[in-house]
């Protein structure tokens, strides 16, 4: 699952996709889940509206882990321990194999503004490493779905 979750994303986010809509947009279509659930993902991108602070693939992946295991009742507090946990571990394992899980520490702009968000989108090599951190989200997905 991970190859194909991290293909799908890749796909996105050549598209045009921001790395959370991506990772997002790539597990619904994987585990076939409705994909106009997918626009949710939208203001995470860039470290939350461009702020740079949790990772858009880190983001994406978590809202996965959430609706993958679907809680649905406050009383459903086992369910709801097994998403914190999972949440954690992909953040903390996502931080340490990238040395953060901040977009702000990853990518080298100020993704709030337009002049930012143009100049990662023709700087090659940034958007090679948003795609390797794709890959590693969507490695560290597959292994929390498992």
């Amino acid at each position: 699952m991970e190859k194909l979750l991290a293909e799908k994303a890749i796909g996105y986010f050549e598209e045009g996709f921001n790395c959370s809509e991506s990772m997002f947009k790539a597990y619904l279509d994987v585990y076939k889940k409705d994909q106009s659930m997918a626009g949710a993902a939208s203001g995470f991108g860039g470290g939350i509206g461009g702020k740079g602070i949790t990772c858009g693939a880190v983001s994406g992946a978590i809202m996965a882990i959430g609706l993958h295991f679907n809680r649905q009742s406050s009383s459903e507090k086992e369910l709801y321990a097994t998403i914190r946990s999972k949440s954690l571990a992909m953040v903390d394992q996502f931080a340490q194999e990238n040395g953060t899980s901040y977009c702000k520490d990853l990518i080298p702009y100020d993704l709030t503004t337009m002049e930012g968000r143009e100049k990662l989108h023709n700087d090659k090599e940034t958007l090679a490493k948003c795609k390797g951190l794709l890959t590693v989200a969507s490695r560290l997905l597959a292994k929390s779905l498992e």
